[in-house]
């Protein structure tokens, strides 16, 4: 019994440790950039974790957003290589967007409360990629993508008599954008 335990424990370790260049990897990807649309440019900031298998990336990540609002993405992270160096490639992120330190975000001078909440969250472009070495890449890329918050804001209803009601209003964003990046990537 103790016997498979061990080769059950230890399988794993060995079979990673095998090199084999067609199966599957560690790879993460650290990406700063900027995203613009009907508001200023503003910096974007990405990390993605996951694993190669030939010419596909599947992976999750995380960021950090500012755009209009400031907000975190959560994501799956897909990509797909082509050519036979691989240096170019697709991808797309889909996920959800939570919103951070927004709550004391500048309203007009009648606002009683607001609140925001976050949204779905999608990113998808092309790229291209430089091989600094067998571990080392540098990748530009260029794509679309949109976030969207919502906004619950709380206004005063005038009347002659304390205390005065309240009426609420939510605002839906669906904010489109262009984004580029300049990407890092690490592992085969």
């Amino acid at each position: 019994m103790k016997k498979w335990l061990i080769i059950a424990v230890l399988f794993p370790a060995f079979s990673f440790c095998q090199s084999s260049t067609s199966g599957a990897n560690l790879h993460t990807i650290l990406s700063i950039g900027a995203v613009a649309g009907e508001s200023t440019a503003k910096p974007l900031g990405q990390f993605s974790a996951g694993v190669t298998y030939n010419r596909f990336f599947t992976g999750v990540g995380v960021g950090l957003d500012h755009y209009r609002f400031k907000s975190i993405p959560l994501f799956a992270d897909w990509r797909i290589n082509f050519g036979k160096t691989r240096s170019v490639f697709v991808f797309a992120n889909g996920g959800y967007n939570f919103s951070y330190g927004n709550d004391d975000y500048e309203q007009d001078v009648w606002t009683i409360a607001s609140h925001f909440s976050g949204g779905l969250y999608f990113d998808a472009g092309f790229g291209y990629r430089l091989r600094l070495s067998s571990l080392h890449r540098l990748a530009l890329s260029a794509g679309y993508s949109q976030k969207n918050m919502v906004n619950e804001a709380s206004y005063p209803v005038p009347c002659l008599i304390p205390p005065c009601p309240e009426e609420t209003y939510r605002y839906h964003y669906n904010l489109g954008r262009i984004t580029g990046k300049l990407s890092w990537e690490f592992g085969r």
